[in-house]
């Protein structure tokens, strides 16, 4: 079996990468969940923990460094303060971690007070909640095991246990979600001030019980146009409570953006570990066996579990680095464009940005290639555009 390239630098100069480890486990499925992960398996934490060690000294053997570590899944906080301890240190000591942003994607109903002191004792200074609605009705509907009293009492869970980073997941065009719930969800968010908002526009995904019951005409698919109205909402509430939108889907007070996150779009190489992650190293994305179980075993034999490779040419890597980079708020520097690739942005792609110029979907300020606010709403359209065919 391949493993993903990746250039071997002397111990001595290790290359920098991002670190993801998927946790798959979870106590039940979201009925939109398309991730790799598993209800009724948490008997296989202990080992799963034992593996993702051991993965992660191979990674270190290669000579990666890691310079963020998030932890998401799944639900990560299934697992116990000790476990989250063996990784962030098996990543000190093997990838030479240090740390730095550490983040763990913590579920409401499964954490409190005293979990998250534990956390911040063994290294965890940032926490994502996943709250994705104020409304119980909404939560039900979604099949989450916890309520919006259980997500309120996480949050103040986590603030009253000092932990200085908190991020809120919200997902918007719920069905049967009016604008008016919608505010209203954005306005008990603000009322905890957290310093960070991840928003995700719900996607029906084949496969999953909501395609099956969009399909059956149970459940209304997204609108879109109220969707956009959605995020137009939320920007504006957003904005008035502090936050700065730093990304497409991202709001954060001054200095709480999610560095990890900022690797991704930076396109910048990163480590996937744990079963089904997927990783970006020596110009080759990767992914690795789903299955917790074939996970752990293809690990105990010291082989790293990757199971599918797609090397990532010239042009394709170029770019993604133009559409990742207008995914934020600081959009494409056409300095930064020369200095990585030795190319001109407007040599490259002169034709596709005028006529994105033209319908108003980007625009140039110093220098600096940006969408417009429309261009937000429509940016698939753009970045279509800029793949090579």
């Amino acid at each position: 079996m391949q493993t993903p390239a990746s250039p071997t630098p002397k111990k001595t100069d290790r290359a920098d990468a991002g670190l993801y480890v998927h946790i798959p486990f979870c106590r039940t499925k979201c009925v939109y969940c398309d991730f790799n992960c598993y209800a009724g398996e948490n008997h296989l934490i202990p080992q799963y923990v034992a593996a993702l060690c051991r993965e992660l000294e191979m990674y270190g053997q290669r000579s990666w460094r890691a310079t963020t570590l998030y932890l998401g899944g799944g639900t990560p906080s299934l697992l116990s303060a000790g476990q989250v301890a063996a990784i962030v240190d098996t990543a000190r000591t093997a990838l030479d971690f240090n740390p730095g942003e550490v983040t763990l994607e913590a579920n409401p109903g499964s954490v409190n007070e005293d979990y998250f002191r534990e956390l911040l004792d063994v290294g965890v200074n940032r926490v994502s909640v996943g709250i994705q609605s104020f409304r119980d009705a909404d939560l039900k509907r979604l099949a989450r095991h916890h309520s919006v009293a259980d997500a309120v009492d996480a949050f103040a869970s986590a603030r009253a246990a000092g932990v200085p980073d908190i991020s809120l997941d919200l997902i918007y065009g719920l069905p049967e979600q009016s604008l008016a719930a919608w505010r209203d969800n954005l306005v008990q968010a603000m009322a905890l001030a957290p310093e960070h908002v991840s928003l995700y526009g719900l996607v029906v995904e084949e496969g999953t019980p909501l395609a099956r019951q969009v399909a059956r005409g149970k459940v209304s698919p997204p609108d879109d146009d109220l969707m956009a109205d959605m995020y137009e909402l939320a920007h504006e509430v957003f904005s008035a409570s502090g936050l700065v939108r730093y990304e497409v889907s991202n709001w954060a007070l001054t200095g709480h953006e999610a560095r990890h996150n900022l690797v991704y779009w930076n396109n910048e190489p990163y480590i996937g570990a744990g079963a089904g992650a997927h990783g970006y190293l020596g110009g080759c994305r990767y992914s690795n066996e789903l299955l917790p179980a074939r996970y752990i075993r293809r690990v105990e034999q010291s082989e790293l579990s990757v199971v599918e490779r797609e090397p990532i040419s010239h042009n394709l890597e170029r770019a993604e680095t133009v559409i990742l980079g207008l995914r934020l708020d600081a959009g494409v520097s056409a300095a930064a464009f020369h200095a990585r690739y030795g190319e001109d942005l407007v040599d490259c792609y002169g034709a596709v940005i005028s006529e994105a110029e033209l319908f108003g979907l980007l625009e140039w300020r110093d220098k600096r290639l940006y969408l417009t606010e429309r261009g937000r709403l429509l940016s698939n359209e753009v970045f279509q555009r800029l793949l090579p065919e």
